[in-house]
């Protein structure tokens, strides 16, 4: 049974509040916030402070019960939070997010007004062509090599960039967790075929893959890849640069992915 009630959160946030005497707000988040914490979860606050640049992640081991517990923060100024509204969220595959947070305490009325008129949302990534296309090229090399490592590497950094790709293909309903964003880009319904299986084994989270199987996996997935972008120019050309749209409209593309795709003749 957890030991973090409302007294054990109330207690923490007037700790913070002398390990920090700047602050101006404290957030709780995470995972406690969302319902979804185990036995071991940590719990998450987020220290606002007035003046910058700050920022760091100080943590540490609630002893107070029969369970350690462990307490995470992470202290910025106001400035970069406000910031950070407007950019995606790294753990969501590109799509936009929510992740929850309460406030818990504030300095006064200006400091909660400016603060809960910030976006509750974070935004939606941009669809990354050029790192797939660098990343079919990282494949190829690191096949033609015998490189099995830089081989799954550059398999899981395709995968993060085939998500994103079809991300204009796809519903994009706001995740609050990276498990909600796993589970979201892997059931994409417009996908390659054995999209699912292809991204678990590029991503290391089907197994046991061989490189031969990663290897597979990532060929597929750029090929499959390839015919969407084709068959959905029109979309496409909305979100991505001129170049890349340039290069699809005149088969530039196809014939560079196909050859890594192939290898050295």
């Amino acid at each position: 049974m957890s030991v973090v009630d409302e007294a054990f959160i109330d207690g923490w946030v007037q700790r913070l509040r002398r390990e920090v005497p700047d602050a101006v707000a404290i957030f709780v988040g995470g995972s406690y916030l969302r319902g979804e914490a185990g036995p071991f979860s940590d719990i998450d606050f987020d220290v606002v402070v007035g003046d910058g640049p700050r920022e760091g992640w100080p943590a540490w081991f609630d002893t107070s019960g029969d369970v350690l517990v462990r307490v995470s923060t992470w202290i910025r100024d106001a400035d970069a939070w406000f910031a950070a509204r407007d950019e995606p969220q790294e753990w969501a595959y590109g799509l936009p997010s929510a992740d929850p947070e309460r406030l818990c305490w504030v300095a006064d009325e200006v400091w909660r007004q400016r603060l809960e008129a910030a976006p509750a949302r974070f935004p939606p990534g941009e669809p990354e062509i050029d790192h797939f296309v660098g990343e079919v090229g990282k494949i190829g090399n690191a096949w033609y090599a015998g490189d099995e490592l830089m081989l799954r590497l550059a398999g899981q950094d395709l995968a993060r960039s085939v998500a994103s790709l079809l991300l204009p293909l796809n519903p994009m309903a706001p995740v609050s967790s990276r498990g909600a964003a796993l589970r979201t880009v892997l059931g994409y319904p417009v996908a390659p075929a054995g999209y699912r299986e292809d991204m678990l084994a590029c991503m290391g989270l089907r197994g046991p893959a061989t490189a031969a199987d990663v290897h597979a996996a990532a060929c597929r997935l750029a090929a499959g890849v390839l015919d969407l972008l084709e068959q959905h120019q029109q979309r496409y050309a909305e979100v991505l640069p001129a170049d890349a749209t340039d290069a699809l409209r005149d088969g530039t593309m196809r014939r560079y992915l196909e050859q890594a795709i192939a290898g050295p003749a």
